[in-house]
Formats: C-alpha cells, structure tokens, sequence
C-alpha cells in the first residue's frame, strides 16, 4: 500500500483554478505521496491536467511537470493567470450583465474565459453566480470592498461600514433578511464567492515560471517510459449537469494497463469497474459532491495497476 507521512505536507494553501472537479482540497497530499513512494527525479505526466492544481503544487515542490488538458482554454487561462498582479485579478469580477454579454460572443478571449469562471455558479461558466434579486448588491459590495483593499486583503470585520452595505442592505428589511442570519451581517460576506475565487486565482502567480504545457488526448503520451502519470480523468460512472464522461472506459483503462509495465501511474477516481486496478489510498475526507451536488458516500481515492 502507499504511505503518506502527514507531518511532511507542505505548510500553506493549496494553488489552482477554481473549476469543476479541482484537486485542490487533497492536491498537497497527492503530491506528498509521489514524493514519499517514488521520489522527485521522474517527471510527472498531469495529463488530465484541469485547473492545474496538481501540477502547481508539483512546481512548488521543484517536481518537473507537464501539464495536459484536451480543452486548451483551462491550459490557457492556467498560463494566463501565472504571471499577472493583483490588481490584474481584481478585473475579473463582473455584473450579471457583463457576464451574460461576454458568454454571448462568438469569439472569446481568454480573459473573457476567465471572467466566466470567476463568476459562475458551480464554476461552469454558463450561469451567473447569484441570483438576479441579489446579483447588483454582491456584485457592488465585492467591487466596493476591492476598491478599499490593499493586494486582495481586506479587513471583513469593517465591511458593513461600506456604503453599498447601508444603504443596499442594511436599510432594506426585505434584503437583509435574505442576505443575513444576524446584525452581524455574517452570511452576506461568507456567501461572497467572487471575491474568494480571486483570492485563489492570485494565488497562482507566486508559481513565478511557466509549466511545459499540451492539449493533447492521453494516447498521446503512449510512448512515455520510465516517469509518472498521474491520470484524474472525469470519473466512471458521474454526471454533474453538462459535466460528463466522454471516455471509452474500456480502452482507457487497457491504456493505463499497458502504461504501466513502464511508468507509475497513480489514476484518481471513486471507483474503478476495471479488477485489474486496486485502491492504494483512499482520501477519507474527500467525498463526492456530484449527482445534483449532494454529498455522496463515495470518497476520492487513488488507484494502481495489481
């Protein structure tokens, strides 16, 4: 079995896009555990790359890396993203209006991409955030609350000084009621979203240097030898929304079956139909989240060739 020695973790928070199907929550474990089993001097093929957060905490530990995802718009926001300031980000939050004019252009670019992830629900790119009776006021607080702050920080304990907060929320019962449990105001600030999904976007620019990056399909990399592969396609058997697998699972995993003679492949998924394939870890604290967005019984695990 894998070990993972959780003294070792890296100290800090967890680096990537925010985007559907992230490993950001365990991203620090999986990379700990290649460390501790198989070292560091083996490139690690992320070739079901999304949001990146695999492969960012593979950059922070110094592990080569390359990254691959079929849709070059998330490699490209991931790149895009790496070298831009603070105040860069703050341009991402949008209005409702906004958003629904950029995800009506025919030809968009990557900021725009970028702009539709930051203020999506679900961060499918596809739907507004907040709903359209709350959507003006957030959307101004966060603006306001940016305005007021110094690289992102802001002290939340002095938000409900601010103008949009008094006169928006505060003075109207209606909305009060709907934006908060207290006079404290606490639900209103927890629920504003964008302005977390900045603070994880600009957290990315600290990386200070470019993955090798690919838009390629995973037989693509049938002639690597000798590294690993660490393989987090949409999972068997899952459907969230427009989220689903277009995998021929059968030939995906006689891939992985043949990868294995010469590489290390660590494929991460709930579960695997496949009995040539065995759980080496299972992530205790990561569950499920799909089928209509109910936490499920099933856990996230990582799975090796018998």
């Amino acid at each position: 079995m894998i070990k993972l020695d959780e003294k070792k973790l890296r100290k800090g928070k967890a680096i990537g896009l925010p985007y559907v199907g992230s490993k950001k929550k365990i991203s620090k474990k999986i990379v700990e555990i290649i460390k501790q089993n198989f070292g560091t001097d083996k490139t690690v093929y992320d070739v079901f790359g999304g949001g990146g957060a695999i492969t960012a905490e593979l950059m922070i530990n110094g592990i080569d890396v390359v990254y691959n995802d079929l849709d070059k718009t998330i490699t490209d926001m991931f790149n895009r993203v790496l070298h831009q300031d603070r105040e860069w980000v703050k341009t991402l939050i949008v209005s409702r209006d906004d958003f629904f004019r950029i995800l009506g252009k025919e030809n968009k670019t990557v900021d725009d991409e970028l702009k539709l992830l930051v203020n999506s629900f679900s961060n499918n790119r596809k739907s507004y955030l907040y709903s359209k009776e709350l959507s003006d006021i957030k959307y101004k607080l966060a603006v306001e609350i940016l305005e007021n702050s110094q690289s992102l920080k802001y002290d939340f304990s002095d938000y409900s000084k601010t103008k949009t907060y008094i006169e928006k929320v505060f003075n109207n019962e209606k909305i009060f009621k709907k934006c908060i449990d207290n006079r404290t105001g606490k639900k209103v600030m927890h629920s504003l979203s964008q302005f977390n999904r900045l603070t994880s976007i600009a957290d990315i620019h600290q990386l200070n240097s470019y993955p090798k990056t690919t838009n390629e399909d995973y037989h693509f990399f049938s002639n690597i030898k000798d590294n690993i592969l660490y393989l987090d396609p949409p999972y068997e058997n899952t459907e969230n929304g427009s989220y689903k697998s277009q995998i021929d699972y059968q030939d995906f995993y006689d891939w992985v079956y043949e990868m294995s003679k010469n590489n290390i492949i660590l494929l991460s998924s709930y579960e695997v139909s496949d009995d040539r394939f065995e759980c080496v870890y299972e992530f205790k604290n990561a569950r499920s989240t799909f089928s209509g967005g109910k936490s499920g019984k099933r856990t996230e695990k990582l799975f090796m060739v018998k």
